[in-house]
């Protein structure tokens, strides 16, 4: 198996592992599957507008990293590169919340969601659509080098991101 069919498969099999304890909340199997922890993450109340906001923005970035992944596999990392970019990086349309003064056109939803997300949430996101900036530049080089090493490892840092953050908040 190649390296990259590794990696694809690795991150498809994590990604399945963590539907398992949604799938178990409706099965008696729960207690079994899921930990019974105390959630000590940051509660992070918001008006319900902007929470179902944040929440399909999030979304919408599950989706774009499946579709990077989807390109990866295929070889295209031209596709991933802006995929990433347009969608996940510095000039998407929800990197404008979590750094307002990036330059872009700040709506009245992203200065609202600055106004009440904490400082520390606001730049792990911003770290994250660094990250994917980072990366979309990263892929855009391999269409040269054809190296997936640093490639995986720049992707690495986008859901690494996305996993501090999802492990330290969530929402009300």
């Amino acid at each position: 198996m190649s390296y990259l069919a590794t990696h694809v498969l690795t991150a498809v099999a994590g990604a399945f592992m963590m539907t398992v304890p949604v799938l178990a909340q409706d099965n008696h199997m729960s207690m079994l599957l899921t930990p019974q922890i105390a959630d000590s993450r940051q509660l992070v109340d918001l008006p319900p507008a902007m929470r179902n906001h944040i929440l399909s923005n999030m979304r919408g970035h599950l989706v774009a990293l499946s579709g990077i992944v989807a390109a990866l596999s295929a070889g295209d990392s031209t596709k991933a590169a802006a995929i990433a970019e347009t969608r996940l990086g510095l000039e998407s349309p929800g990197a404008a919340a979590c750094n307002p003064k990036h330059g872009m056109e700040t709506t009245a939803m992203a200065a609202a969601m600055a106004e009440h997300m904490p400082d520390e949430m606001r730049k792990l996101g911003l770290t994250m659509h660094e990250a994917a900036s980072a990366f979309a530049k990263e892929a855009a080089k391999t269409q040269q080098s054809n190296d997936m090493k640093p490639v995986l490892a720049a992707l690495s840092q986008v859901t690494q991101s996305c996993a501090v953050c999802h492990s330290a908040y969530r929402l009300q």
